[in-house]
């Protein structure tokens, strides 16, 4: 399911061009992408296997489940998938380069 969103001069979020998706089980990820979780158990968000700097995933966790981002990349240079176990949570993935990896805002 997706869904288009036209956010102008780089836009409300800073994403432009974004996709949003509405996810409930194991997904991989598109750049660009925005991901509300509405899950109860537990899940997988894969992030792209071959990033350009600057791509930009967002994800908010409002279930109740635990959300693992994992990616071949690193995350802010260190290896090893992020946890969001918070309703409600929000992260900011940003792909800076592939020593760095992704930053986390």
């Amino acid at each position: 399911m997706g869904l288009t969103i036209d956010l102008p001069s780089a836009g409300l979020l800073g994403v432009a061009g974004a996709q949003g998706f509405i996810i409930s089980s194991n997904t991989t990820a598109v750049a660009n992408g925005i991901y509300i979780i509405q899950a109860a158990s537990t899940l997988t968000l894969t992030l792209p296997t071959t990033p350009s700097e600057g791509d930009t995933i967002l994800v908010k966790n409002t279930g109740t489940g635990t959300v693992t981002v994992d990616s071949t990349a690193s995350f802010e240079g260190s290896s090893g998938p992020v946890t969001m176990n918070t309703q409600n949570e929000f992260i900011r993935f940003v792909y800076i380069n592939a020593s760095y990896g992704y930053l986390k805002a």
